[in-house]
């Protein structure tokens, strides 16, 4: 645990040229002792009918008992005896669906999800203020007992401390979408260029004699389909058939001024690309992927850049300008190969194949575009700020697995968060890493607005400490 610009941070691990990789874990928030009051101190005491809440008299703690779908339980109560008051509590929940969440006379103090626990000053209070407490269940298929929130009521034991033991919402800058459009490969990019976006044809009825190239030749504006089959009917088409016959023109011709690539199928739909201007699917993968011109921001990026310069602008040369990998390269191709690809498996990022069928995680970022630096000599050039991602080797090296098997890891906060990692592109969608909120490795669609953002930087080389122990309680304290 690493205290810096006034920020908590964990070390994740040493970088090639000697730096140390932190990722961001939060501010320092007071920890206070309290001792809660018991059951008699609780006064005009409205508890829900359907999902009350349970009072223990050995640890003098409410329990919700909600387990409903999409309903929530409430309480409400004041002190009878004024004086000085902290809430403390546990939740334990579904992050970004089931929601605690406590108000002080009708005013929201704290809104919590996910797995997380922490203390709320209510201040000077007395027996006409009223407390309550609203815990919302939703998202039937994850109801569990284990699913509530856990609080109690009482006053400061002494002095309090400061702690970087933080987790869920409390570890995050806040939540992004990892990109606000989906619908290409190129989309995949932590930063990105042309884009390729899908389209889809409905091919059950087609009765009329369609014919499929497995190459095309381009002249005077101009696609001519060549090596081609034909066939009025989807089923012997989708059945195999068009492993080596890609290119069409979707019509019962072999010559068009565009051209259709078509990279899966199912038993009633082609999905595909338009391809113009003698372009093939080789150079709309390069545009996309290999050379992309990284000219466009993703909204990550940008909640980053915008954090990083209202925060830490003024401790950048106390950071080195390490690599920041948003591996691109190909795992497997399947559809996406005009040389025998298959139209039914989905295009697969190099971060899937290292970690699911190889087992082995990597540092090496294999394509220059995907080195996201500041400075050129070292990588892409095209970062404002030297701040970024983990990658999910990263994320494994750490601790986790994507088959499910381990995740044991200490970089599991309690909600998930967006790694920089890309995972495929499932038939029509682009699909990035992240660390679930158990800490095991999981993947989402990139425009899903609710993931965690988690910046990662990384110490130069010779940055000392001037005080602490590396715990959350006495972290390594960066001047």
């Amino acid at each position: 645990n690493v205290l810096f610009a006034n920020f908590c941070w964990k070390i994740v691990r040493t970088t090639e040229t000697g730096g140390i990789k932190l990722i961001y874990n939060g501010t320092q928030r007071e920890v206070v002792n309290i001792n809660s009051i018991t059951q008699d101190k609780y006064t005009n005491v409205t508890n829900d009918s359907t999902n009350p809440y349970t009072y223990d008299t050995d640890t003098n703690k409410w329990t919700s008992t909600n387990h409903t779908d999409s309903a929530t339980g409430t309480i409400e109560f004041s002190v009878s005896e004024a004086g000085d008051y902290y809430l403390e509590y546990s939740v334990s929940s579904e992050e970004g669906y089931d929601y605690a969440i406590f108000y002080l006379d009708g005013t929201e103090k704290a809104k919590v999800s996910g797995t997380d626990s922490g203390t709320i000053n209510l201040g000077s209070i007395n027996s006409s203020n009223v407390i309550k407490v609203e815990y919302t269940k939703d998202e039937t298929d994850e109801i569990t007992s284990d699913d509530n929130v856990v609080f109690s009521v009482g006053t400061s034991t002494g002095e309090s401390s400061m702690t970087c033991d933080n987790s869920g919402e409390n570890s995050q800058i806040g939540t992004s979408a990892f990109n606000s459009s989906y619908n290409s490969p190129a989309y995949v990019g932590y930063m990105y260029g042309d884009a390729y976006t899908y389209s889809s044809n409905s091919m059950s009825s087609v009765t009329d004699t369609y014919y499929y190239g497995a190459d095309v030749t381009y002249s005077g504006g101009t696609y001519t389909l060549t090596n081609t089959i034909s066939s009025n009917s989807w089923s012997s088409i989708y059945n195999g058939g068009l492993n080596n016959n890609h290119y069409t023109c979707l019509s019962t011709g072999t010559t068009c001024s565009s051209v259709y690539y078509i990279y899966y199928t199912n038993s009633s739909t082609a999905y595909y690309i338009t391809l113009t201007n003698g372009k093939k699917v080789e150079d709309a993968l390069n545009e996309m992927l290999t050379n992309s011109s990284n000219s466009t921001n993703s909204p990550i990026k940008t909640t980053i850049d915008t954090w990083y310069s209202n925060n830490l602008t003024s401790y950048t040369d106390k950071l080195e300008d390490t690599v920041w990998c948003n591996d691109r390269s190909i795992g497997e191709l399947n559809g996406w190969d005009p040389n025998g690809g298959s139209t039914r498996s989905i295009l697969y990022f190099s971060p899937y194949t290292i970690n699911l069928t190889n087992k082995t995680p990597s540092l090496t970022c294999n394509n220059a575009v995907d080195k996201f630096t500041v400075d050129s000599s070292t990588g892409n050039g095209k970062l404002t700020y030297p701040v970024g991602l983990l990658t999910a080797d990263e994320m494994v090296l750490g601790g986790t697995s994507l088959d499910g098997e381990t995740w044991d890891t200490y970089l599991e906060s309690g909600a998930w968060y967006w790694s920089a990692a890309p995972y495929g592109f499932d038939v029509n969608s682009a699909v990035e890493f992240y660390l679930e909120t158990d800490g095991y490795l999981d993947y989402s669609y990139v425009d899903t607005s609710s993931g965690g953002v988690r910046p990662s930087v990384s110490l130069r080389p010779g940055i000392s400490f001037s005080e602490g122990t590396g715990t959350v309680s006495d972290p390594y304290v960066v001047q």
